[in-house]
């Protein structure tokens, strides 16, 4: 559950449709494969595991040091050229063979029916769970699409792969290079992306909070505001987080921490606070059905 009550303007959001869900590894980490036990992995548990497959000695120790510091986009960046040919094979195997079926928090966050969802992953697993309730009114969109641009006055339902997707290995983004040249390349999305910061309320859901690209337009428009001028956008978590850093996220970057109890490792406090925040969303919704003022 959540550690306080969610806060009214983000349920308003939601229920009007005016917010964008961002969600991260640890959504996915709520699937389970075909065999009853295998979860896609977290972005760090993916790197330690990929880094196994090479001795830890003075040739690969910079790599599990980076890990451990948190320094990851060095540390992908290594063990890709490490890989080599064999790079796209590894990914698949552990995001894509294991079959995953979507589970219960796939499906709420779908129920809360937010229009626009950005996933920071690379499997696609909640675009499936999205597509079965939805059918034909939702669309799947890549950072690196021509028309990408167009969730932003559309008003279909949109999952947008900000880092890519494995049908097309050649434009994942894994480096600190491929964050660069995307930027350039692909200035288009990130124009957009910046948009729907001006224009809706972001809720983070199951992400760190060291994503490069998603730092840099937060603190970019962050800093383009009088502090307290604007509302927040919302980074959900179970860490403990310290207060200064905090602090720091709602200054730097206009987010506000919300905390929830993990409850277990599979974190199933994170099912139970968004169950909460659908039925808070319900409640608002039919609440405008009732006054109409939309």
């Amino acid at each position: 559950m959540l550690r306080e009550e969610w806060p009214e303007p983000l349920v308003k959001d939601i229920a009007r449709r005016r917010a964008i869900f961002v969600i991260g590894s640890g959504v996915s980490r709520h699937a389970l494969g075909a065999d009853g036990s295998t979860r896609p992995p977290v972005w760090k548990g993916f790197l330690r595991d990929a880094a196994e497959r090479f001795p830890r000695n003075r040739d690969t120790e910079h790599i599990h040091r980076a890990i451990d510091d948190g320094d990851l986009l060095h540390a992908c960046e290594w063990l890709k050229n490490r890989y080599d040919e064999d790079w796209t094979t590894y990914l698949r195997h552990r995001f894509t063979d294991p079959r995953y079926t979507p589970g219960r928090l796939h499906d709420l966050i779908a129920l809360l029916d937010t229009r626009v969802v950005f996933s920071l992953n690379f499997d696609d697993i909640y675009e499936n769970k999205s597509r079965e309730i939805y059918e034909a009114s939702q669309f799947t969109k890549n950072y690196s699409d021509a028309d990408v641009c167009e969730f932003l006055r559309n008003d279909a339902r949109y999952v947008v792969k900000v880092h890519g997707n494995l049908a097309s290995p050649a434009t994942l983004i894994f480096t600190q290079e491929d964050y660069a040249r995307a930027r350039i390349k692909h200035s288009l999305f990130y124009s957009a992306f910046d948009a729907a910061l001006m224009t809706h309320t972001f809720l983070f859901i199951g992400c760190g909070y060291g994503d490069p690209d998603v730092n840099l337009l937060l603190e970019n428009q962050a800093f383009s505001f009088q502090p307290g001028s604007v509302n927040p956008h919302y980074f959900l978590t179970a860490e403990d987080i310290a207060d200064d850093m905090k602090r720091s996220l709602r200054k730097n970057r206009n987010l506000k921490t919300l905390c929830y109890d993990k409850v277990d490792d599979e974190h199933t406090g994170l099912i139970s606070a968004i169950e909460q925040l659908h039925s808070k969303v319900t409640d608002s919704r039919s609440a405008l059905l009732e006054n109409a003022n939309w």
